[in-house]
């Protein structure tokens, strides 16, 4: 059965506004699905490609598309106490838990703590202090932060980021389906569609497109 792969990065708001809608979402409950933490810093880094925060007119309306969106969605936003912050200690985390459902739900609960409460997670104190507050750990949060800390985190963050480039990966987050890549949080209904009238999306242009050579 084919299934979903969302790329993310806590740092990215519209990766905490995507997971946010797709847990809402239909094909949630009707498609499998797995979180992968990336390193979207290393993924602009490789690709030449500024991130918003370095461009300040794109970071004004960038973050005030995502406020509109969140308004729109009802979903909370006040934003962490820092931007940009680190977010390794986060997504290191979340990429050591080897269960999908609760790999997504720690994911969407360290979101909700960062985007919509304000918490800082951008250090271990910081993080461990939110991992002891949930309800659906038990002490085995220790045990894979433990992992963590002995590079675990580390060497699975970076084979996940250097998988993402490979599959022309550039931005988060990225829902994933039958190799083909939809980036961005507005690409739910574009993807349930996909999902479910594969046929109708056959026949594109696209290589046509690609292929086109420069007029310049």
């Amino acid at each position: 059965m084919k299934e979903i792969e969302i790329f993310y990065d806590i740092i990215s708001p519209y990766a905490y506004l995507g997971l946010k809608l797709f847990s809402k979402h239909k094909i949630s409950q009707e498609v499998q699905f797995t979180i992968t933490p990336v390193s979207l810093g290393s993924i602009l880094g490789s690709t030449g490609n500024p991130g918003p925060a370095n461009i300040t007119p794109k970071r004004k309306v960038a973050l005030y598309d995502f406020c509109l969106q969140c308004i729109k969605h009802d979903i909370p936003a006040l934003g962490p106490p820092k931007h940009p912050f680190n977010p390794m200690p986060a997504t290191r985390f979340i990429s050591c838990i080897e269960d999908h459902e609760l790999r997504f739900k720690a994911a969407l609960f360290i979101n909700k703590c960062c985007w919509a409460d304000g918490l800082a997670v951008d250090t271990e104190e910081a993080l461990t202090d939110l991992l002891k507050k949930t309800d659906f750990f038990q002490n085995e949060w220790e045990d894979i932060y433990a992992f963590t800390k002995a590079n675990g985190g580390r060497k699975k963050m970076k084979m996940a980021t250097n998988r993402a480039l490979e599959l022309d990966i550039f931005g988060v987050p990225t829902f994933r389906y039958d190799n083909v890549n939809f980036w961005g949080s507005d690409r739910l209904e574009l993807l349930e569609d996909y999902i479910e009238n594969p046929d109708k999306y056959q026949n594109t242009n696209y290589q046509k497109m690609l292929n086109t050579p420069s007029g310049m």
